[in-house]
């Protein structure tokens, strides 16, 4: 069967509002119409995949409302300084942003600054682009600094192929994959059908649901961890704190009960490492839908190779085939280099405050419904 290969490479996300991956901003947010929010901060957790601010709002009538203020992921505000307390409880913020679609009180951050809770002035000037120690006038220059180059030996004293360290995206690369480069999926018409059907607001994430192994694992730009051991092999991801225990084998699992990551098998082909899963549910492969059937099954190859500029990079060949859905098999292939030292992002998916809707998607003669 003849391929279809998308390549992918990783860049950073440049600001808080164009980061819509994860619980998508468009299924919660106007793009049309904005509010400005000022209060006290009640809390600030810098997570992923959405770095999430409460604070308390007074209304005219003296009553108080906590407001839930949401911007990108935690990762790409580390880049440029942030950290856990960059923000502190009893500050006062003033938030301009995105209003919700159902009038909740929520707000994305297009704009945000700290202010003087007595004189009303701005405090300082805030930026997801910028060290906020630099925007509140405490140093003249980010204390962000670039990370040093990572050179992992080709083979582990075992003689395996070496693929154990954490990699993450790199800087100055374009972007794509089944959300923005990706000029056509090969659908039949059932899976025309399913895809044209799509709306935003079906996005699992909108609701912190499990996003499936091809999106998870194929799609994400964010960190990446493997281990080797001699039976088995363990990757953890960043981005939606989910853990994969996948053992050495040469046979492909039997069919069994399904699962948003699958039943996985491992093996070494010369310096190539070899992920095949199935048993899969039904999900979508990236933020704007590209749904796959419960027939679907996922093929990862592992290469490496050392870069001037990036150190040693790992590059994943995420091959696809579904015959409910696709004519052709179809390939995601990202590039991360490895970093020494770098430490996940705690993950805290946070629903949006509004009711959950009646969703129930046709699939494959059943009904999946994401949350049981």
């Amino acid at each position: 069967m003849k391929g279809l290969k998308i390549a992918v490479f990783l860049a950073a996300l440049a600001s808080a509002n164009a980061s819509v991956a994860h619980h998508s901003f468009a299924a919660t947010f106007k793009a049309d119409e904005t509010n400005t929010v000022e209060g006290v901060i009640t809390d600030f957790r810098f997570r992923n995949p959405h770095v999430i601010i409460n604070l308390n709002v007074t209304n005219d009538d003296g009553s108080i409302t906590n407001w839930m203020v949401e911007g990108s992921a935690a990762t790409g505000w580390r880049r440029s300084g942030w950290e856990n307390d960059s923000l502190l409880i009893g500050e006062t913020l003033r938030v301009t942003g995105s209003a919700t679609i159902d009038g909740s009180p929520m707000v994305s951050i297009e704009e945000f600054a700290l202010i003087n809770p007595s004189s009303g002035e701005v405090v300082a000037e805030l930026s997801t682009n910028e060290d906020p120690a630099v925007s509140r006038g405490r140093i003249a220059e980010s204390s962000a600094t670039a990370a040093e180059l990572t050179f992992l030996p080709a083979s582990l004293p075992t003689g395996e192929p070496n693929f154990s360290g954490t990699t993450t995206q790199m800087r100055g690369f374009t972007t794509g994959g089944p959300d923005a480069n990706d000029p056509t999926m090969p659908y039949n018409a059932a899976g025309e059908a399913m895809n044209s059907s799509w709306t935003i607001a079906e996005d699992p994430q909108v609701f912190c649901d499990p996003p499936g192994a091809v999106r998870q694992a194929g799609y994400t730009p964010y960190g990446m961890k493997i281990n080797q051991y001699p039976d088995h092999i363990t990757i953890e991801y960043e981005e939606y704190g989910t853990k994969r225990s996948i053992f050495f084998d040469d046979e492909l699992p039997k069919p069994g009960v399904r699962s948003h990551m699958g039943d996985s098998v491992a093996r070494y082909e010369g310096d190539r490492l070899i992920i095949e899963t199935v048993n899969l549910l039904p999900n979508f492969s990236g933020h704007r839908g590209k749904p796959l059937s419960d027939q679907a099954r996922m093929t990862e190859v592992f290469s490496r190779y050392d870069h001037p500029d990036y150190g040693t990079v790992v590059q994943t060949d995420t091959t696809v085939t579904d015959p409910l859905y696709l004519t052709d098999s179809w390939t995601i292939s990202r590039s991360k280099a490895f970093s020494a030292g770098y430490e996940f992002i705690e993950n805290e998916c946070e629903s949006p405050l509004r009711e959950r809707p009646e969703r129930t998607f046709q699939y494959n003669a059943f009904d999946l419904q994401f949350l049981d």
